[in-house]
């Protein structure tokens, strides 16, 4: 039997620590993406019979083929709808085992909505095989390599996965898998639980394998019992997946340590042990829409101990409940603190000074407060800016380790050539893949230590052995060197090179290059990536904000402070022209960067913002004069503990100063015409009660008869009353 729930919310509660799970993909199931539809075609001409003809289904069509057999898509001949039908083409072992458990809890939670539906089985047919629901519309690991997902969706989503799970719980069934692979989705973007063939029923004491990464880490124990925590660890990692696009505790040196193991148990107890020997996944806390109370359902989740994570699906579903509960309170809140602030303010603005002194005041206050946010928003794009380069060059460092690369590069040119430029281009459009197409490499290519192309992707062959040792990603001097120059040092870093002009496209781009070494150490040259500017960051402001990339380093003709990315910068305004910022301006950025902690004089100084009041924008159309407020940020990449590369870029966010203090000057309007209202109302008010005292002294007799229209009212309400009051004695 599972280990007794402990009696713990799936709330963490103030200051407490959470220790999440962590693992690497293990046992996938295989997902249906672009590449394997494509197959799918191709495997259909392959096999224009199915193994059997299944009575009642018709039109079948393949759809692909595993090592527990194969899966085509029919048509209910009675119904019409589309099914697919699992054929298991061996009877033993553990395909046959994997079939008979999924069946049999598909069986128990057959009419479920939540669950991919089960129709028909044929356990004595040859081979045996089961008919279930056709989701076409792919699943959510399809959805999550497009990219993350905005947090309203994902909460959507996963709530929807956790009911289906409860459900399956509430009949004793626990998945054991659950993964964005085993979640489908139908027409109407709803998820539906699939692939049961790992989960047990409650009784059961047989341990069940997940997939690394999303597994709770005790259910990597072989001799482990399956318990209902182990699916709400996987709840908490998708849910954290779907947020940031990233798998909790997935790093390159996790990765590496992982895939070194020697057997199955070494590895699983290395899994085990990744909480409490890595740091806690923090990347859901860094999301701008991710608010306290998520975070702390996600660390719950992926509590390392499972007596401190949420105890059932139940509780998970609680605790979003509360949290979407409190969030419908916020208004209600809100009204009730602003209501009596502005019956308060309608009353300070009585008097002329208090009001200017008070218009003064919020003044302030607001320049202030945009201060710090342009401030924070300037250094939290500058962290985020650069985890894309360190990505890049974390990209290239993995490529450079490539075995074969250093024999290419020691072996005479036209040695290993088909090889080696196979081998580039594979490298340019997997990891290509992982970028969006704005953002994607334009070329990568390899220089030998001499400076000459061996590969270049795409390819071309007139640039095969060309001299490019004086270009500045090369060797990293800051400047282009001549052609006839001699061969000079290349870098020994990780290097971003200067701003250039791409041809032919006429474009601004930025190359990545880092060194590649034999297992000596010894140089024998570079990979490097190039990609365009204009949105290879892909950040913007918001409302009336604008976030810039300048380039604080030369560029190819020599010039430092050039504009690579500004919203008012269109891509053919970039092909047609570069703009800088003035000698001033210069200045006084080297100022601010200063204050920040100056690319190149502190390179453990970290992030840090700082900003500058009557900025002028250098982009800004002829006669556009208005000042800005421009908070700079440099950006740093930390490698490692105590290693920090300046990229000699810098962040800067600027806001107009008018557009940020228009809000109060709407107030002040708006306080005149209060002020006016106000007047109108005491006049009236006090008329009135002038008008009492002239009707009292003037007409005494009309002020009578009020008081006795009033008495007269008193006294029949006081008789409704009473004859109520006795119509209840005689009904009691």
């Amino acid at each position: 039997m599972p280990p007794e729930a402990s009696d713990t919310e799936c709330t963490s509660p103030e200051g407490a620590e959470s220790a999440p799970g962590a693992g690497v993909p293990f046992g996938d199931t295989a997902r249906m993406g672009e590449a394997d539809f494509a197959r799918s075609a191709a495997l259909s001409i392959e096999h224009a019979e199915p193994p059997l003809r299944v009575p009642g289904y018709e039109q079948e069509e393949f759809l692909g083929r595993g090592s527990y057999g194969e899966v085509w898509k029919a048509i209910d001949s009675n119904s019409g709808r589309e099914v697919a039908i699992k054929f298991y083409n061996h009877r033993g072992g553990i395909d046959w085992s994997h079939m008979t458990r999924e069946v049999e809890k598909l069986q128990y939670l057959f009419s479920d909505r939540h669950v991919v539906q089960l129709f028909d089985v044929g356990w004595d047919a040859d081979p045996p095989y089961y008919v279930m629901e056709y989701m076409g519309y792919g699943s959510l690991e399809d959805r999550l390599r497009e990219g993350p997902m905005s947090v309203a969706e994902a909460v959507r989503i996963i709530r929807d996965v956790a009911v289906g799970l409860g459900h399956a719980h509430d009949k004793g069934i626990l998945h054991c898998d659950l993964k964005p692979g085993n979640i489908m989705m139908d027409q109407d973007g709803k998820p539906r639980l699939a692939d049961f063939g790992q989960a047990r029923l409650k009784h059961e004491q047989a341990p069940a394998l997940g997939t690394m990464f999303y597994m709770a880490p005790e259910q990597a124990d072989l001799a482990a019992v399956p318990d209902a925590r182990w699916d709400v660890y996987a709840l908490g990692a998708m849910l954290y997946r779907m947020i940031t696009g990233e798998l909790p505790f997935l790093t390159d040196e996790v990765s590496h340590e992982l895939s070194s193991q020697g057997s199955l148990e070494t590895m699983l107890k290395s899994y085990s042990n990744l909480a409490a020997d890595h740091e806690k996944p923090s990347a859901h806390r860094l999301h701008p829409d991710v608010d306290k109370q998520l975070a702390e359902i996600i660390d719950k989740c992926l509590e390392f101990d499972p007596h401190r994570r949420c105890r059932n699906v139940q509780s998970f579903l609680n605790a979003l409940e509360q949290r979407e509960a409190r969030k419908r309170q916020r208004p209600m809140l809100l009204l009730g603190l602003v209501g009596p602030g502005l019956v308060v303010g309608m009353m300070a603005v009585a008097a002329w000074f208090v009001f200017r002194t008070t218009l003064s005041t919020a003044s302030t206050h607001l320049l202030r407060r945009t201060l710090e946010s342009n401030e924070l928003a300037a250094t939290s794009i500058a962290g985020r800016f650069s985890l894309e380069v360190d990505k890049r060059w974390r990209i290239l460092e993995q490529s450079s380790s490539h075995p074969p690369l250093a024999d290419w590069l020691a072996a005479d040119p036209g040695e290993f050539r088909s090889e080696f430029q196979q081998w580039l281009d594979g490298q340019m459009a997997y990891w290509n893949s992982q970028f969006s197409e704005r953002t994607a490499a334009s070329y990568w290519f390899v220089l030998d230590r001499q400076g000459r192309v061996r590969a270049l992707s795409p390819g071309a062959e007139n640039l095969i052995g060309s001299y490019f040792g004086h270009r500045e990603y090369f060797h990293g001097q800051g400047r282009e060197l001549g052609p006839t120059d001699p061969v000079p040092e290349m870098i020994s870093a990780p290097h971003r090179s200067n701003i250039f002009r791409s041809q032919p496209e006429n474009e601004l781009a930025v190359a990545f290059s880092v060194p590649i070494r034999d297992a000596a150490g010894k140089p024998l040259g570079i990979i490097a990536m190039e990609a365009r500017m204009g949105n290879f960051a892909e950040f913007e402001g918001s409302r009336n904000q604008l976030s810039v990339l300048v380039d604080l380093k030369n560029d190819q003709v020599g010039r430092r402070g050039l504009v690579v990315e500004h919203p008012a910068l269109d891509r053919d305004r970039l092909t047609s022209e570069s703009v800088y910022l003035s000698a001033a301006q210069l200045g006084e950025f080297q100022t601010l960067l200063d204050a920040a902690g100056a690319p190149g004089e502190n390179e453990n100084a970290g992030y840090g913002g700082s900003t500058k009041m009557g900025y002028l924008d250098p982009v800004a159309e002829q006669g556009d004069t208005e000042p800005w407020m421009a908070s700079v940020a440099p950006v740093k990449v930390q490698r490692g503990d105590d290693a920090v590369l300046d990229t000699d870029w810098a962040i800067v966010v600027q806001e107009r100063m008018g557009e940020t203090l228009a809000p109060l000057s709407r107030l002040g309007s708006l306080f005149l015409y209060s002020v006016l209202v106000a007047l109108l109302l005491t006049t009236a008010v006090i008329g009135a009660m002038w008008w009492l005292v002239l009707l009292a002294v003037n007409s005494p007799g009309k002020l009578r008869a009020l008081k006795f229209w009033g008495r007269t009212t008193t006294l029949r309400s006081q008789t409704s009353l009473s004859a109520s009051m006795r119509s209840a004695d005689r009904i009691e």
